[in-house]
């Protein structure tokens, strides 16, 4: 993801980490996690995909997603989600 956060997004990047079922933020070798894009059906995230129920593409979670790409957040998000968090990760990781 590093690489080609690096190559073709100047250094910017949002992923979809699938096995994760999470949203990977990155700004140049820093990354942080983002709330899945997908929830069940009482709007929970299934984090690992461990519960095995059928996940809906949450539309609102996507367009401020989308919102923050758009108006070049990214790297600010990175930067809050690391600060406030207890589980940060490492640098380069991916």
């Amino acid at each position: 993801c590093t690489v080609h956060a690096r190559k073709i997004g100047s250094g910017v990047g949002i992923f979809f980490l699938v096995q994760k079922c999470a949203v990977l933020l990155m700004h140049n070798n820093k990354s942080a996690y983002s709330p899945s894009l997908y929830v069940d059906e009482h709007g929970e995230e299934d984090p690992g995909l461990r519960r095995g129920r059928p996940l809906f593409l949450n539309n609102d979670r996507f367009q401020s997603l989308e919102m923050l790409w758009r108006q070049h957040g990214i790297p600010r998000e990175v930067a809050q989600i690391r600060s406030t968090s207890d589980r940060v990760i490492r640098d380069n990781w991916y």
